[in-house]
């Protein structure tokens, strides 16, 4: 194991701020997962369950860990391995159906209590798993039958996402062929990985596995029930950086189908992912112009404001990114000096090619507050927006209400397609 030192009394109080909120309560299970290059589908699924008391001007979460008691599968050694997302679930990465009676899909990622070999975990990643849904809101959680923590992507027996693995985006992209005369379709999943590095930020800080993350990719030719990891990573960290390269989000020029190609535009793709340098959060770019299979890093994009008064002051975490008005939408994760996470809003304009921060860079979301319920009042997170056909915004997020609660997903909606606090509400499902 690989082990590097680093002397910083800010890094330790960022070691302090990651462990107050992200670390998950998962008692009773520490297990090594296996490696996940391909995985065949299970017929079974579990469906997930809304609560039914939730107020009639807050959310509830439309995606939660599974049971632990639930069914789960045998190792040939008899011992019995619970579902990879009994832990926790986040990061919610949704893919709206092309057409009308097709699937939504929500990839996200979690983990049982502990990560590969054994390894603590002070984030919710581990593996990704995948759920379907009619409308978007009641989603149905499709595991894997060939691994046996029911995982469609997870890390690697070795390398470089041989700790934690967990999806960042997933594109769909053209393959350039035709079948019966239909274009083929691939689906690519960026996603983070981390490996055994040790990394230690001094007596007081301990020491971490898993904190050194890079960007990888993997495909589907099966509209996602099935995945092929790449040779390698696709975007490594640089120290001029910080200490990793992770969470990508992708924004591709789309053809009419809502797929993506080189061949669609000539404007390159865009990646954006976050880093973290002992000091401040802040959020980087990189571009492609071969879809996807080589980036060049374009610098730094957003990060916090100056003012120890600001909500992202700490910095910029996970984000999201869409197309809206002429321009670029970035939802993101601020966090301010103390470590709590609001949701903060960003706009790239194409004119101008500068990112600027909407509702005066206040937070348009907070925990517990507005229409997100209870359940989040401790924290919330790892925004995904969508820009829907008839104008409206949704919002899909993590949150929890506490240090022994597991994370879980929700969702609001903002009908006018403005992103000022007043314009999102919840949806009663």
């Amino acid at each position: 194991m690989k082990k590097i030192s680093h002397n910083s009394s800010v890094a330790t109080t960022f070691l302090a701020i990651l462990f107050s909120w992200k670390q998950q309560t998962c008692h009773g299970f520490s297990i090594e997962n296996p490696t996940i290059a391909t995985a065949k589908v299970k017929s079974t699924t579990i469906t997930t369950r809304i609560s039914a008391t939730a107020s009639a001007c807050t959310s509830s979460p439309i995606l939660t860990a599974s049971l632990e008691h639930g069914k789960i599968e045998e190792e040939e050694d008899n011992q019995q391995v619970p579902k990879f997302d009994v832990g926790c679930v986040a990061n919610p990465v949704i893919l709206p159906p092309k057409k009308d009676g097709d699937e939504w899909q929500c990839y996200y990622y979690g983990n049982a209590g502990s990560w590969n070999n054994g390894h603590a975990c002070f984030l919710p990643t581990g593996s990704s798993g995948l759920a379907t849904s009619k409308d978007g809101f009641t989603w149905t959680k499709v595991f894997s039958e060939t691994s046996p923590d029911g995982s469609i992507v997870g890390p690697s027996s070795t390398g470089w996402d041989s700790v934690h693995t967990g999806v960042g985006d997933v594109i769909r992209v053209s393959s350039g062929k035709k079948k019966d005369g239909k274009e083929e379709e691939e689906l690519h999943m960026y996603y983070l990985g981390g490996d055994d590095e040790e990394i230690s930020f001094g007596m007081a800080g301990g020491s971490v596995v898993g904190f050194r993350m890079r960007i990888g990719r993997a495909k589907s030719y099966d509209n996602g029930r099935t995945w092929t990891k790449d040779d390698t990573f696709l975007l490594d960290h640089d120290e001029s950086e910080g200490f990793f390269a992770s969470w990508p989000r992708i924004v591709t020029f789309d053809n009419n189908d809502g797929s993506s190609s080189s061949s669609s535009s000539t404007k390159p793709w865009k990646m954006f992912y976050h880093a973290f340098n002992g000091q401040k959060w802040r959020v980087y770019g990189a571009e492609s112009t071969d879809s996807g299979d080589t980036w060049v890093r374009t610098g730094l994009v957003l990060e916090g404001g100056e003012s120890e008064e600001d909500f992202d002051f700490a910095g910029i975490g996970t984000r999201s990114v869409t197309h809206w008005k002429d321009g670029l939408l970035m939802i993101y994760e601020g966090v301010d000096k103390t470590g709590k996470h609001r949701l903060g809003a960003a706009y790239w304009d194409s004119k101008t090619d500068k990112w600027t921060k909407l509702n005066e860079g206040k937070p348009i979301l907070e925990p517990g507050k507005g229409p997100l319920g209870p359940w989040t009042k401790q924290v919330i997170g790892t925004p995904f927006v969508l820009n829907m056909p008839d104008g409206s915004l949704r919002i899909y997020h993590c949150a929890k209400d506490g240090p022994e609660a597991k994370m879980s997903i929700g969702v609001v909606v903002s009908e006018s397609g403005d992103i000022e606090p007043d314009c999102w509400t919840a949806v009663q499902i």
